[in-house]
């Protein structure tokens, strides 16, 4: 455990070993707010784990500290592969199965305290692995929030059961080589302050025009597009945020910076709704990818949304004894591109 180098005082670190691949020794970084007796003990409110995208990290200090002040108990996980999870000589983002992420899911859990299941709070592909997580793990989480989930590829289920084959056929020839070019600087630009924006954050963690983007990452994706479609509906509360409105091109255009310039919404919310029976959808005017990275209007309302999900879906939530669903943690594992990935549903 020591102070996160990223965050700063007040921010403590657990490196999580997982093992190892092909390329090497496998970890993952816990990060934690600071904060002194635990503050759901008086307030009754769960803590909340932070979930990253593709090509991202655990950055956004202002919104921990204001989940702090509310009386949440803040973590955030980077994944292996990801911002201070990356180890050098390993490729950037690189997974062939997204159910392998349970190791440093199940490892935060139990550090974070097996009676003290969390809401999770995911953005883009983490949104994606944390409603698997949650559906296949019923009982080690309270609820989960998600920020622009990439739940269903840009055109839809059809479209990604067109393209499931061919890229499945790809990764096997192309393994960790790239499948798609580096990709647009469109985020960057809107949100960075060296490029006018109002937030700072790591370029090489978090590079503009994202990492070089693995053939079996995907192909993990979609396969898990494919089985979060199939499974049953969620138990539990679901809030998913997302811009009001989708700009994608390759060009930036000034209404990128109140857009979406990575998923298309319409597709997002329909994926959003099948989740199940609890499921709050809302529409952030002029948000972008990560409504919380987004003009301090949006960003404000995405917060607001936030704050009144949470204090109306828990307030008398039951916690989980230790003894319940103490196996759906599961153990950390070796992650071995060369073996079955684990739980396949």
């Amino acid at each position: 455990m020591s102070t996160d180098p990223l965050l700063g005082e007040g921010y403590e670190t657990y490196r999580i070993d997982l093992g190892s691949d092909d390329e090497g020794p496998l970890v993952a970084t816990l990060i934690h707010r600071e904060s002194g007796n635990s503050p759901e003990a008086a307030t009754g409110k769960p803590p909340i784990l932070l979930m990253h995208g593709w090509s991202d990290y655990v950055l956004d200090r202002g919104l921990m500290e204001h989940l702090g002040r509310l009386g949440h108990d803040v973590w955030g996980l980077d994944l292996r592969k990801h911002g201070r999870s990356l180890l050098p000589g390993q490729t950037a983002t690189e997974i062939d199965h997204l159910n392998r992420y349970d190791a440093e899911i199940g490892a935060s859990l139990r550090i974070i305290g097996r009676d003290r299941p969390p809401v999770m709070l995911a953005h883009s592909t983490g949104g994606l692995t944390a409603a698997l997580w949650a559906q296949r793990k019923p009982g080690t989480v309270r609820g989960i929030a998600l920020n622009s989930p990439w739940l269903e590829m840009h055109l839809g289920p059809v479209t990604r059961a067109l393209a499931q084959a061919p890229v499945r056929m790809l990764a096997e020839r192309l393994q960790q080589r790239p499948i798609l070019p580096v990709g647009s600087d469109h985020i960057a630009r809107a949100s960075h302050r060296d490029f006018g924006g109002a937030y700072d954050y790591d370029l090489v963690l978090k590079p503009p025009g994202g990492h070089p983007f693995p053939a079996v990452t995907l192909n993990a994706i979609i396969d898990g597009q494919r089985r979060l479609a199939a499974a049953g509906p969620l138990p539990i509360p679901v809030l998913v945020l997302h811009s009001d409105r989708t700009r994608i091109g390759h060009r930036f255009s000034e209404q990128m910076r109140r857009s979406d310039s990575v998923l298309n919404v319409r597709t997002l919310a329909a994926a959003a709704a099948a989740l199940g029976p609890q499921v709050r959808i809302e529409a952030i005017p002029g948000a972008r990818h990560d409504v919380f990275l987004s003009d301090a209007d949006a960003r404000a309302r995405a917060i607001e949304v936030l704050e009144d999900w949470l204090e109306t879906s828990y307030r008398a939530m039951p916690t989980m004894r230790a003894s319940d669903h103490a196996e759906d943690l599961g153990t950390p594992a070796q992650g071995s591109s060369g073996k079955e990935p684990p739980d396949d549903r």
